[in-house]
């Protein structure tokens, strides 16, 4: 069977017009190497030197069979190097799926330059996934990472792991004309009778019973319509339709025709997190990628 040694072999005989001198290159023995030409060109069904006085020359089939043979090798070599470039994180794909309202945080966006920075061969996917979804996600093998938030942080799965990077309080965004725009905080009370617009109960089912718990104990009812994501929500907010529920970190993008407010009562906290396949610590990239984002969430 044809091997890459028999290839090597040939070219260095090739390149060398002479058996003596290309077994000194390779360091081995001449009659180990005569034989494993004779191996190649039986295999070959074809002669593939002729003798010209001490040394030799490439055949006519000889000079067909080299192009090939240093493509091989070329594409061999290039396969391993790709290999060990790999391994050491040079090159490659992550897949990052984020919470939308997260990017707006100013985390991910420094993450990823400063991946981009130390990894410039390194192709990054971003893809929105909503939190709850992200965990499913990674277990599918859809995403090799995944930002987003979490109000009930336990995981029973074993295979995936996660880091806390922040936490974030609960609030409201209300219109700027709104009667309450002035206000420092607010409580719960101040908020009887509002209209709410918020993302769908399947989204995080517990951060949506927490609220409306929240409303009940004070006495008060919720009724919440649901829109399909932050600036849809931002949106209709700013247009003077209702309130919507954000977090403290994320609502610097409610800046256009809307504001935050924090409601003193309202004690409910949002994890902001990461999270990775437990299978996957070990890889130089999704290492990396945690590394990086402590440093910029430390800094």
């Amino acid at each position: 069977m044809m091997e890459l040694r028999h290839l090597r072999y040939f070219v260095a005989v090739a390149e060398a017009e002479h058996f003596g001198k290309a077994a000194e290159q390779l360091h081995v023995s001449q009659s180990p190497l005569s034989r494993q030409i004779a191996q190649l060109e039986d295999e070959v069904g074809a002669p593939l030197f002729t003798r010209a006085g001490r040394g030799v020359k490439l055949s006519p089939a000889g000079r067909t069979f080299l192009e090939g043979a240093r493509a091989t090798l070329a594409r061999a070599a290039l396969a391993v190097e790709d290999a060990r470039a790999t391994a050491q994180g040079r090159i490659g794909t992550l897949v990052i799926g984020f919470e939308g309202g997260l990017a707006y945080t100013g985390l991910l966006p420094k993450v990823m330059s400063r991946f981009r920075a130390r990894h410039p061969r390194v192709e990054v996917r971003l893809s929105p996934l909503e939190s709850e979804a992200q965990s499913a996600a990674l277990r599918e093998g859809r995403i090799s990472v995944g930002y987003g938030y979490a109000y009930d942080p336990v995981d029973d799965d074993p295979s995936v792991r996660s880091r806390v990077l922040f936490r974030d309080r609960l609030g409201v965004v209300l219109p700027k004309e709104h009667r309450l725009a002035s206000r420092r905080t607010l409580g719960l009370a101040d908020l009887k009778n509002e209209r709410f617009f918020w993302a769908p109960r399947m989204i995080s089912p517990p951060l949506y019973a927490a609220v409306l718990s929240a409303f009940r104990a004070q006495g008060q009812s919720l009724v919440i319509r649901e829109a399909s994501d932050g600036e849809a929500l931002l949106t209709l907010v700013a247009s003077g339709e209702g309130l919507t529920f954000f977090s403290e970190s994320a609502a610097a993008i409610a800046r256009i025709g809307a504001v935050f407010k924090r409601v003193r009562d309202l004690d409910i906290v949002i994890l902001g997190r990461l999270v990775w396949r437990a299978a996957d610590e070990a890889d130089p990239l999704v290492r990396s990628l945690l590394d990086l984002t402590r440093a910029a969430h430390e800094a």
